[in-house]
């Protein structure tokens, strides 16, 4: 695989599940923006819905994760460790899949 398509995939997909995360949990912690939590009785809503703290650290943890792997893809690449960069690529997909597995949990 092409080094740059490599780099790319590891920085993009991190830093955009990273934005995401981290937006809505500054939004609400800093910036007043209220949160939209589904109601728990539907059976389609994952556990996290069921109260305000929970979503915030669930927020907190994934965006810790997401934001510790594209700071270190953007570091390495710089560094042009491909290898490791690599590493990080399939990191951020694995930590995707936790995602998912997080939001199937009812």
């Amino acid at each position: 695989m092409n080094r740059f398509f490599v780099a790319f995939a590891a920085i993009a997909s991190s830093g955009i599940f990273s934005y995401s995360y981290w937006r809505e949990w500054i939004g609400y912690k800093m910036l007043g923006e209220e949160l939209v939590l589904q109601a728990v009785e539907k059976t389609e809503v994952p556990y996290f819905h069921a109260s305000k703290e929970i979503y915030l650290k669930v927020l907190l943890v994934f965006g810790l994760v997401f934001g510790s792997i594209f700071i270190a893809s953007i570091l390495l690449t710089y560094k042009q460790k491909w290898g490791w960069v690599f590493g990080c690529f399939v990191l951020s997909m694995l930590s995707i899949l936790a995602v998912m597995i997080n939001g199937a949990i009812k």
